[in-house]
């Protein structure tokens, strides 16, 4: 997805219209802010925690109410800024697949639109 945003009616109408509602994420200010949003939810299950303990507590409990929240927390936060690292290492290049061979015609679709074009 591009960052413009769209402008005229025939790029809205090439958007498929289960996806239609979802198109405010890609706004800057919604990148940007994300992480105030699971924050928030964190420190929401940290204040849930004091009020519905957990039935079995880990030891550590005794000593930060709402563990599982911030261990949550910094677990997807450490997923997040490691992505760059990750995408470099399990990225292939384009041409990984060496592509340019011939279809198998038995499950390919582009022979089958061939025939359908030359017909």
């Amino acid at each position: 997805m591009s960052n413009t945003p769209l402008n005229n009616n025939d790029e809205i109408d090439a958007i498929h219209p289960a996806a239609k509602p979802f198109l405010f994420l890609g706004k800057q200010s919604v990148k940007q802010n994300f992480m105030w949003v699971v924050l928030a939810g964190m420190m929401i299950c940290v204040v849930l925690g004091f009020f519905f303990p957990q039935k079995h507590p880990l030891p550590i409990e005794a000593y930060i109410p709402g563990s599982w929240a911030v261990f949550g927390f910094l677990a997807y936060s450490f997923i997040v800024l490691c992505a760059p690292l990750i995408f470099k290492v399990l990225a292939r290049d384009e041409n990984y697949y060496e592509e340019g061979g011939l279809p198998d015609p038995d499950y390919s679709v582009e022979h089958h639109a061939e025939e359908e074009r030359r017909s």
